[in-house]
This record gives C-alpha cells, structure tokens and sequence, in this order.
C-alpha cells in the first residue's frame, strides 16, 4: 500500500494506513432526532467584516448562534453530540454564480469523531468545548458551554408561540436546506509560514422539521484570560467583543438532519 499514491481512487482519513474507502462512502449521513436552538443580534458590519474572507459578501450583519443536540447520529452507530455554531449569513461570489448560505467563524462541539472529520474533510472550523445537554424549565431555555471548568458562553431564552403551518412548511422548502461555507485552512508543517492547502468550501445539510417555535433571549460571553484558555483565547475574546445592536427573533425547532457530504465541494 502507497498512501502517498493520490491516484488510488480511495478517500483516507487518519490514520491513513487503516481507513480507506471509496469516495461513494461518504454520503448521505442521517441524523435521526435534532433539537435545535436559535439566537441572532444584529453587530457592527466593519468589524465583523475582518473576519470574513473577501471571498463572500456579508448579507446581513447578523451574528447567528445555533445550539443543536444531535441523537441518533447514525455515522456514529447512533450515538449523540452537542455543537454550537456561531455565524455570517453571506453570498459567495468568487464564483461562476453567486451562493447564499452561512458562513461558520466557530464550532464547538463535544466530541473528538465529528470535529475530526469535519474539519479534515469539509473545512468546518470545529473546535472542542464541554456543552451539556439543554435544560428547560416550563418556557424557559438555558445553553452553556465551558472549557476546563470555566463557563465562556451562556444562552437564555423563553420559549413564544408554535408556528403556524404555512410558517413549519417555509421552514421544510427545499428540503429544509441550509448552505454551509467554512475555510479548508492546514498549515505547513514545521517552523515555515503559510498553508499546506487554504480554500473555501461548500457543505449542504437537508432538514425536516416537525415542530418550532419563536424564542426570545441573550447572550453572554465570559472571556477567560489567556493563561486560562490560551488555545482558544482569540476566539471568545473576538465574538465577545462584537457589540449587540438588536436581538433578533430566535427560535426552538425539532425534526431530522442529514449532512449532505456527497455534495460537499472546494469553492474556486
């Protein structure tokens, strides 16, 4: 075996002499019971725009913040994970035709399989962090997520009306498709400036949802010092400093996930 063979005809992920399979293998990943949490405000469009890549146009500047518990991952033998996507609602026009979709400045999640994969294979800044499950009381909906013990990011909310019908099934067009842009960023190795491989991608994920509801809520940012979390530092400390304008209507939904890696693609 070859792995340095690029003409194999396999895809490898690592370790690269055990796992190999044939591009048809990366599919149609089902997830079988979503419960998503949704929170937006409105920022300064000059400051967020520094972190953007002069690839896309900022639509709206709006930061976006997704908590989702994901069960019944089936990839993963069923099992669950919790993430929380912080976002740019943005066009990418670098291209033969302009693509509207989210782009992702930062993911946690909280466990290593799905950052793994994610970021090796569809350039999904993913980053770890301890994210408990959601708790609800009566109306009312609380997130955090925490590394080494200390609290960096905290959500409340309080649960409104369902919505109507025509409301759910605007929701589900299109297959509920929501368009994700992230950054395929891997350094050189060694002390040597500069990428090994940087560029844009494209990851589609079909959604069907069966219930939602509108949320109203905030947010809070607990910057810790560097030497507290000094691998993640620059992050919170970035979002955190992003002034909140307006909160935005956020929502409550649950339904079914499927990540579209078979249309996964580099952007040009």
């Amino acid at each position: 075996m070859r792995i340095s063979n690029r003409d194999d005809g396999l895809t490898h992920r690592m370790p690269a002499h055990f796992r190999h399979w044939t591009p048809s293998g990366l599919g149609m990943c089902p997830y079988d019971d979503c419960t998503t949490i949704e929170l937006s405000y409105v920022t300064d469009e000059t400051r967020l725009r520094q972190y953007i890549p002069e690839e896309f146009t900022i639509t709206r500047p709006v930061l976006l913040i997704m908590y989702e518990k994901c069960n019944g991952v089936q990839w993963m033998g069923g099992s669950q994970y919790s993430l929380i996507a912080v976002s740019v609602q943005v066009q990418y026009t670098a291209g033969s035709e302009p693509i509207d979709g989210v782009y992702h400045l930062v993911l946690w999640e909280n466990k290593a399989e799905p950052i793994l994969g994610g970021r090796e294979e569809a350039g999904m800044p993913k980053v770890f962090a301890d994210i408990p499950e959601y708790r609800r009381i009566g109306d009312n909906l609380s997130v955090n997520a925490s590394h080494e013990g200390r609290t960096f990011f905290e959500m409340e909310l309080s649960i409104g009306r369902a919505y109507s019908a025509d409301e759910l099934a605007t929701l589900n067009t299109n297959n509920g498709r929501a368009v994700q842009f992230g950054w395929r960023y891997i350094p050189k190795i060694g002390p040597y400036a500069g990428p090994a491989l940087s560029e844009a991608t494209y990851y589609p994920v079909d959604n069907t949802y069966t219930s939602a509801s509108v949320c109203t809520g905030s947010v809070t940012w607990t910057v810790p010092s560097l030497p507290q979390h000094p691998t993640q530092h620059d992050i919170i400390a970035a979002l955190a400093a992003l002034p909140v304008r307006e909160y935005l209507p956020g929502s409550l939904r649950k339904g079914t996930s499927t990540m579209r890696m078979d249309l996964a693609r580099s952007l040009p």
